[in-house]
């Protein structure tokens, strides 16, 4: 899946894959570091509904509080 068919699968369901899958958290390693990608996700609203969706998940939370190593 490529960033454009993302916008498009995004716009059209909740998830990646229509309900949350191992996709939405392979394509959630790349999407949160759009900062330093310099990518503004105000520019692609339904990736940025996904990608606050995705951060708002108590999973992720204790997932992004695991330190990298």
């Amino acid at each position: 899946m490529d960033g454009v068919s993302l916008i498009v699968e995004v716009g059209e369901a909740e998830f990646a894959a229509g309900e949350i899958s191992i996709a939405d958290l392979a394509i959630l390693g790349w999407a949160w570091r759009h900062e330093r990608h310099q990518v503004e996700l105000a520019d692609y609203p339904n990736v940025k509904r996904w990608y606050e969706t995705m951060m708002g998940r108590p999973g992720t939370a204790r997932g992004f509080e695991v330190a990298l190593s």
